[in-house]
């Protein structure tokens, strides 16, 4: 009996000394995003944050984050991640960069077209232009081994979504695309044609569309500061 209770004695002892190492853990803490691959990325004067994104998105961000749908919540850091990278530097450039994808995926519910698989990534972009992103960023060339070999348009879209860069494509550009787009993207404001000069002239929305994506984006542009 008495062996029994210097046992006993003895585990309790060892429990509470293992407690007294461990560290501490707050209930308080803020919760952390369970969605793969997230960047860890210093926050900047021109992250926007979640309130803005919700305000943004005017109701219409998703639930949870399940098969190609994202919440708000989830694709936060990698908003403003790519904002960072891509030196999204204005409010124009960053409301015309949250409103494409608002648009065109129709707020983060869709990575590829419905139609043709090949289009795709969160801005929903053509592979010709998803060609021209990958061949200006060297960083984003090493998913492909032997690039340009192995890249075509086929693929180009899962490889960028498997490897969590479908944010980056719309933002880079946004203000880097070829020909007037940096220059356009510099003179967007709260004006319909700052906006209808760069949505013509840089990513070709298409004229048939402009009120709504005009609609957006000032619904964007207005939320973020």
């Amino acid at each position: 009996m008495l062996q029994h209770a210097s046992v006993t004695a003895v585990v309790l002892f060892l429990v509470m000394m293992l407690s007294s190492l461990m560290p501490s853990v707050s209930v308080s803490a803020r919760p952390v995003s369970v969605y793969p691959g997230a960047p860890a990325t210093a926050s900047s004067a021109s992250d926007i944050t979640l309130h803005q994104l919700e305000v943004a998105f005017a109701g219409n961000c998703q639930n949870k984050t399940v098969g190609e749908a994202m919440s708000c919540a989830d694709a936060l850091p990698y908003i403003n991640a790519a904002m960072n990278k891509y030196n999204l530097q204005t409010r124009g450039q960053r409301a015309a960069y949250i409103a494409t994808m608002a648009y065109e995926g129709a707020y983060l519910k869709y990575d590829h077209n419905l139609v043709t698989h090949s289009q795709g990534t969160r801005s929903i972009l053509p592979a010709s232009s998803l060609w021209l992103f990958v061949d200006a960023n060297k960083d984003v060339q090493e998913h492909w081994p032997k690039y340009p070999k192995g890249v075509n348009n086929d693929t180009i879209v899962d490889v960028l979504i498997k490897n969590h860069l479908d944010f980056e494509p719309g933002a880079w550009w946004t203000v880097s695309g070829p020909g007037v787009c940096a220059q356009y993207s510099m003179q967007l404001s709260g004006t319909m044609e700052s906006f209808v000069n760069w949505e013509q002239g840089c990513i070709n929305g298409g004229n048939t569309t402009v009120e709504a994506r005009w609609a957006v984006y000032t619904t964007v542009f207005a939320s973020i500061w």
